[in-house]
């Protein structure tokens, strides 16, 4: 027998079900099921619902986050998070060989 499947209806208005919120912003749907999996939307400012059991995003949401990837591009932070660098060491240097340091 045949299972029955529940067939999709519009999204409420103001929203897009997963697959168009993927389009919307321009990425695969799995990176968005990723997201949603991983907590990265609702971090990002777009958390999903299920209204009527469908993957659901308000299309505001996802112009805040669009804007805020639009705003951190135009101004980037004047210092790059990045690691202090570290001493130099020439390949001599530290390099333990066959016979110990060399």
């Amino acid at each position: 027998m045949p299972t029955r499947r529940r067939i999709k209806q519009n999204p409420p208005k103001g929203c897009l079900w997963i697959e168009q919120a993927a389009e919307y912003l321009g990425l695969e749907l799995n990176t968005l099921r990723k997201w949603r999996l991983t907590g990265k939307d609702k971090a990002d400012g777009m958390p999903s619902f299920k209204p009527s059991g469908y993957v659901a995003y308000k299309t505001a949401d996802l112009d805040a986050y669009l804007e805020a990837q639009y705003q951190a591009a135009r101004n980037p932070s004047p210092t790059p998070e990045m690691r202090p660098p570290g001493p130099r060491l020439s390949r001599r240097q530290g390099h333990q060989g066959r016979h110990g340091a060399v």
